[in-house]
Formats: structure tokens, sequence, C-alpha cells
């Protein structure tokens, strides 16, 4: 039984360190295992959950409450497995246009799975948090990513890997366009759900939350 309980978590282990060294075998087990890509989702969910610990000193210098804390973890968790489900629907998409055929509908399990693996690098989000090189670190994160996914897409479907590149850069396009369109659209419902959920709009950058701690702390210095 322990060993079960153990299996997630270690199978999740695997298949991350896997997908960061560029293994053909992770992304392979990650399009056709239904445990494999049950396990790369929460990759992608805790991969938010880490960008969401990078900016929790906002949470802590608000002061809020811990189900509140736990809560927008949870949210930024649940946005980043929204954003693979719509990197690989897009992927999908767009994949007739290489006349090859070989994404279809029917491999929407399996190219979730890829595409929500590639989201391994941004595990390391928490340290977006760093003032200065916070956000290049960010960028970088994200490049990984996409690099991951046109590889992940070759590996797992065979996929030559200009196709590859074309479904997953163009699939990453499109996702990226409908969540800036939503974004836009929902704009002010979805901060008024960062308010309730976290308290705060959760809208500052990391050099912008440190400039308005120091400016605290330099105030109660001279109280």
């Amino acid at each position: 039984m322990l060993a079960e309980f153990f299996a997630l978590p270690l199978k999740m282990l695997a298949l991350a360190t896997g997908a960061l060294g560029f293994s053909t075998g992770a992304f392979t087990e990650a399009a056709i295992s239904g445990q494999a890509q049950t396990a790369a989702l929460i990759i992608a969910f805790l991969a938010g959950v880490s960008e969401m610990l990078g900016q929790s000193v906002i949470l802590v210098i608000n002061r809020v409450a811990l189900y509140r804390f736990l809560a927008s973890l949870a949210f930024t968790g649940f946005t980043y497995v929204f954003t693979a489900l719509a990197w690989a629907l897009s992927a999908i998409a767009v994949a007739p246009l290489t006349r090859l055929g070989v994404l279809t509908p029917n491999e929407i399990a399996g190219v979730i799975g890829v595409v929500s693996l590639a989201f391994a690098p941004r595990l390391l989000g928490v340290f977006s948090i760093a003032p200065y090189f916070g956000q290049a670190l960010g960028n970088i994160l994200e490049a990984f990513a996409l690099a991951l996914a046109v590889f992940g897409l070759h590996a797992g479907f065979g996929l030559p890997l200009a196709a590859a590149a074309f479904c997953g850069g163009a699939g990453w396009v499109l996702s990226y366009a409908v969540r800036s369109y939503l974004g836009h659209l929902l704009a002010k419902p979805l901060r008024r759900v960062r308010v309730l959920v976290s308290g705060s709009a959760l809208e500052k950058s990391p050099q912008q939350i440190l400039d308005d701690l120091a400016r605290r702390l330099k105030l109660e210095d001279t109280t």
C-alpha cells in the first residue's frame, strides 16, 4: 500500500527529470500512458503553484489567512492546467496544415500529456521572485517549455521536427492569443476573482514587491 501511495509522486519525478533531459522515453510515455498523462497534468498544476509561491510575498505582506494562501496556489495551478489544455487543443487544430494528419482529436489525451509534461521547467517558477533577473528567468523557462513541447511532439508522435515545431509553436501562439483575448475580455471579473481568492490582485512584479517592502521597512524605521 505504501508503494501505491508513492507510485504517482515517483512517476511525476521520473517524468519531470526525464523531460528536463529531453528524454524520448518520458514523452513517449506521456503520449500513450494514462497514468503518465495524469502525472503530467499534475506537473503542469504544480508549475503554477511554484510560480505563485514566487509571488507569495504579496500574500505574506498582506497577512492573508492560510486558506486564502492555499486557494491562491490552487487558482494559479489550475490556470496552468487550462493553459496546457489550450496549447494542446491549438496544436491539434493546426496539425492538418502540415498535411501529415498525425495529430487528430483521437490523440487529444496524448497531446495534452506531452504538452503538460513540457511545463516541467516551470516548476522552477518559484525563483521568478528574484529581483532584476526574475522576469528574464521566467522568459527562459517559457522558451524551455516551448522547446520541450516541440521535442515531445516529435518524440511522442513521430512528427518530423519541422512539423512538430510548427504544431508546437503555432499551438503556443494560438493558445497565447486566446488567453490574451480572454484575459482582456474577462480582466475585471478575473481581477475580482483574484482579490476574492487571495485578498490581492497579484499584479505587481517581483521588483515592485521588493521596492514596496523596502519602503514599508523604511517607514517603520523612521516612526
